[in-house]
């Protein structure tokens, strides 16, 4: 019996990195650490994918397949035929988590740029894909940003609000089920602070990575490293295992430890 797969698309925040990129992480380069059977996870290029960045985790009861890309949103993800990619292979009780929004606001970028009324139809191919192969699609709302210095009480606020709030308005008109990573990776980094949230994203020291592309040192609000990967990956899997509006995510929750 072939195992099912959970397809992560997205961006930066969820992409896997080589090591050439350390210490940038992301979340879905660690979340197969939630997993029953972590310890024998097994680590590969996607073998179905024709994009060479996609990753395949597999564990005992599932198979975590990661294609999600830097600088890519929903538009220029689909436009590059990486959603066509996965439809070849996505079937009958697998999950796609579709986690966009941080690039779809950048309007200096015309093949990435959305508009926020036209987001949730953004949205809309990745969910219609999920219903014709009897997948079921979670839309994901973007991570937190190191925003708290734009604030003048250093407070953290959600990451780009128009597109959060554009995705939970489809997310209901559809009846696709929703994790709000947005509000609680805000939540989280809030009660860490604004020093402390350094750790989890790409601050680095000039010669902490000497043989990486941060070999001179970098100071990034939006990426994330190792720690910070971790601990979104954590959120996300807390807020998996408390969703309670139907039962379409038992099977994910019962392949989580």
């Amino acid at each position: 019996m072939m195992k099912r797969r959970i397809f992560l698309v997205g961006d930066s925040t969820v992409q896997s990195y080589s090591n050439q990129n350390a210490p940038q992480t992301g979340w879905g380069q660690v979340w197969w650490e939630y997993f029953q059977g972590a310890e024998n996870c097994i680590l590969d290029p996607s073998k179905d994918s024709a994009f060479s960045q996609a990753v395949s985790y597999e564990l005992q009861n599932v198979i975590i397949d990661n294609r999600a890309m830097a600088a890519r949103s929903s538009r220029s993800f689909r436009e590059e035929g990486r959603l066509l990619d996965i439809a070849k292979v996505i079937g009958r009780g697998d999950y796609l988590l579709a986690q966009f929004g941080h690039n779809d606001a950048n309007q200096a970028k015309p093949e990435r740029y959305v508009k926020p009324e036209d987001f949730g139809a953004s949205l809309e191919p990745f969910a219609d894909l999920c219903a014709q192969k009897g997948a079921v699609c979670i839309l994901v709302t973007p991570v937190a940003m190191r925003n708290c210095e734009d604030h003048p009480e250093r407070k953290f606020t959600y990451s780009f609000p128009v597109y959060r709030q554009a995705m939970i308005a489809y997310a209901r008109e559809a009846g696709l089920p929703l994790l709000d990573l947005g509000k609680a990776t805000t939540e989280y980094c809030e009660r860490l602070g604004s020093e402390e949230c350094k750790k989890l994203f790409l601050w680095v020291r000039p010669g902490e990575y000497p043989d990486s592309a941060c070999a001179d040192g970098r100071q990034d609000n939006a990426h994330l490293q190792l720690a910070g990967a971790r601990a979104f990956a954590g959120v996300l899997t807390e807020l998996i295992r408390k969703y309670d509006r139907d039962d379409r995510l038992e099977a994910l929750k019962s392949w989580l430890l």
